[in-house]
């Protein structure tokens, strides 16, 4: 008789499009790890009875991701230390009914990366978005990196002022400063930023996101700059495509999708995520869609 599978799963909305079941289930299978990793697609109004489903049903463990890395914090037993600093969760572990939660989007972020460490010391970044995922960037460019300045750029002026100020409450260690795209002299600052970031949904395969450019590719790229794009899927988006036609360096989401699972797959398991082989599998199917 077979064992009962274990299962772990990814809590969202709007999920359809995500790769991190075929990577945590190749993983599994790859070790011999008795795991299913499902989709939850849920409300938010139903993410508290989410929670305490997976007490209820001994689920060991999820991922979280858009729109509820911030908001699952308050629903939760206790927090890693990089968790609680950023105030935001991308993994919840379930130890024996305790709900833990950690960001393991922090280390994903930080190791693809880690290969431009040295040019980025003392200059300026960018990053799109204020939501957990730049919360995520904003901590690892600060424990890492250590540039200048990191501007902040959202839709939501109000948003990105309530980020900046809630990093600059607990830890001044980094300049931060927000920018509106309006101000005819952003374009000017983004293209003196070494780094630019995208870590909102724009141009992402979740159906509501937006497919319109981030910025006007023209304007801002040069072959000195660094992209890194947070969307993994599709693999290449108008982002990536701007600065690569620009001579820019770029990072693809897909490296960070595999790194900060890689992590949560450690946490939940105790084992280490064969990652050559989750990188093939993954770029395989991002290449048939």
């Amino acid at each position: 008789m077979n064992a009962v599978k274990k299962v772990l799963g990814l809590l969202g909305s709007d999920i359809s499009y995500t790769l991190s079941p075929l990577m945590h289930n190749t993983a599994a299978e790859a070790l011999g790890l008795n795991y299913s990793y499902n989709v939850f697609d849920i409300r938010a109004k139903d993410l508290p009875a989410a929670l305490e489903g997976l007490r209820a049903l001994g689920i060991v463990g999820v991922n979280v991701t858009i729109p509820y890395k911030e908001r699952v914090v308050k629903y939760l037993d206790a927090l890693s230390a990089e968790a609680s600093e950023v105030q935001a969760v991308n993994t919840v572990l379930n130890q024996n009914g305790t709900l833990i939660g950690y960001n393991t989007d922090i280390y994903g972020f930080a190791e693809p990366l880690k290969v431009f460490k040295s040019e980025l010391e003392k200059e300026q970044v960018a990053i799109f978005g204020c939501g957990g995922a730049a919360r995520a960037a904003i901590q690892a460019l600060r424990n890492e990196f250590k540039p200048a300045t990191v501007f902040i750029l959202a839709r939501n002026e109000a948003k990105s002022n309530a980020l900046k100020e809630d990093f600059e409450r607990r830890n001044r260690s980094l300049e931060l400063k927000t920018l509106n795209m309006a101000d005819p002299k952003t374009l000017e600052i983004l293209r003196d930023c070494k780094l630019i970031i995208n870590a909102t949904p724009v141009g992402s395969a979740q159906p509501s996101a937006s497919k319109d450019p981030l910025v006007p590719a023209e304007k801002i790229w040069t072959k000195e700059q660094i992209a890194y794009e947070l969307v993994y899927n599709p693999l290449q988006t108008p982002f990536l495509q701007g600065a690569q036609e620009a001579g820019a360096e770029t990072i693809s989401g897909l490296e960070m999708l595999i790194h900060q699972g890689a992590k949560a797959f450690e946490i939940w398991t105790g084992n280490t995520m064969p990652i050559e082989l989750v990188r093939h599998v993954l770029l395989k199917a991002l290449e048939t869609n």
